[in-house]
């Protein structure tokens, strides 16, 4: 056989095994996943189920902060204020007090009031709020113990499309302050053992606590 046979023997097989390599790899790229749209949700207005007042207005605050982390492929979300916003313009905020009725009392949801909230809000899913427990212990006497908080929360998202409920937390936590040291010096106190220093004696800031459980809660917070 020729040289130049030869050439051709070998090749015309090689280029055809490169060819199909190509087209393999070209619908392996084709192939590839479109990445999910992430969710949208629609954080309704807070249930305080505690006698605190200021409690709802703080947990929007750190709400706001701490759910800047949750990455934006992964969800979105519409703040408490303007859920609530948005559903007084469209004289449907009746929907969102019935909606925390049913679940702050059952833990379930209204299907009623539900219905086509995905289509009013433009969102994917709602997720509702709570305080449970909302209370700081102030401890003036030497011995008596620590100061401490105690914050309780509740987390429920709801999928608009299947009205059930995906994912939830309740996190608790009570935090103590440092004792008071009687025999360090630093602070003063009476014969009855009253400190007389309010910053000796200051509760954890309910702040640090509530925003530590709310950044723990939403670390796995899911994409659908």
């Amino acid at each position: 056989m020729s040289t130049h046979g030869m050439k051709h023997r070998y090749v015309l097989p090689t280029a055809l095994a490169v060819l199909l390599l190509a087209s393999v790899g070209a619908k392996e790229e084709k192939k590839e996943p479109v990445p999910e749209r992430p969710i949208r949700v629609a954080i309704m207005p807070i249930v305080n189920g505690s006698p605190e007042i200021g409690a709802t207005k703080i947990m929007e605050d750190i709400l706001r902060d701490q759910l800047k982390d949750v990455p934006t492929e992964r969800a979105t979300f519409l703040k408490p204020s303007d859920t609530e916003r948005l559903l007084s313009d469209r004289n449907a905020l009746d929907r969102a007090y019935a909606l925390n009725d049913r679940w702050s009392k059952y833990g379930t949801l209204d299907t009623t009031a539900v219905a086509g909230l995905d289509s009013l809000l433009v969102v994917d899913a709602i997720l509702c709020v709570g305080v449970s427990e909302w209370e700081n212990v102030r401890v003036n006497v030497v011995g008596r113990g620590q100061s401490n908080t105690t914050v309780g929360l509740r987390f429920a998202l709801y999928d608009l499309k299947s009205l059930k409920k995906t994912w939830s937390k309740d996190p608790r936590e009570t935090r103590f302050a440092q004792e008071v040291d009687p025999t360090s010096g630093s602070v003063t106190y009476d014969e009855t053992g009253y400190i007389q220093s309010r910053k000796a004696t200051e509760p954890p800031r309910f702040e640090d606590v509530a925003g530590d459980l709310v950044r723990a809660a939403f670390k796995k917070f899911p994409r659908r």
